[in-house]
């Protein structure tokens, strides 16, 4: 499995679509972005963005719910491409120590990571199949001072980075970039 960090959302240049922007953190030249709905990727801008509401909205209900039934998010997988659409799964540890699998859509999964300080995995099928690389990136994630990275909040450091980033890649993407997201035939 390849661990990653969520880049960022980003929009479809030629549709609006959100897409959720994961970054494998051994390599983070190969991202993988899965096309999402509006209200998850609302969801996601608002942990990155440390926002929060007076009352729970849905995520942060179903954070509240595990937390007092004393479950807790062990991590999240990015399990399988089939046909175009992603498969997830979220591991929740049960008061009585037992791993539980629970069937997700990867934008509900990662909302529920991030809220959860699990951390997110992708299948190496998966990330082999559908990862873009970005040539482009700018040496700063390089230049950090990793002891400097992890003093910020994970929503600080990845708005430092992604907005510039992401603007390059989408500047760069061709339409037949897209289509290699949209089978499980392995392009």
């Amino acid at each position: 499995m390849y661990e990653v960090d969520v880049w960022g959302i980003a929009l479809d240049p030629f549709n609006q679509s959100p897409i959720v922007v994961l970054r494998n953190k051994k390599n983070p030249k190969e991202v993988l972005p899965i096309w999402i709905g509006p209200p998850e990727a609302s969801g996601i801008m608002m942990v990155l963005n440390n926002l929060s509401f007076e009352r729970p909205l849905t995520y942060e209900l179903i954070k509240n719910m595990l937390k007092n039934l004393d479950a807790q998010v062990e991590k999240v997988e990015i399990t399988d491409l089939k046909d175009g659409t992603y498969y997830a799964a979220i591991y929740l540890k049960t008061p009585l120590g037992e791993v539980k699998k629970i069937d997700s859509r990867p934008s509900d999964a990662i909302n529920i990571a991030l809220r959860a300080g699990a951390p997110i995995y992708v299948a190496p099928h998966v990330m082999e199949q559908s990862k873009v690389l970005i040539e482009d990136i700018s040496g700063a994630n390089e230049k950090k001072d990793p002891g400097i990275a992890e003093e910020k909040t994970k929503g600080e450091n990845i708005r430092e980075q992604t907005h510039e980033e992401i603007k390059k890649w989408l500047e760069n993407l061709k339409p037949e970039d897209f289509q290699k997201f949209g089978s499980s035939e392995g392009n």
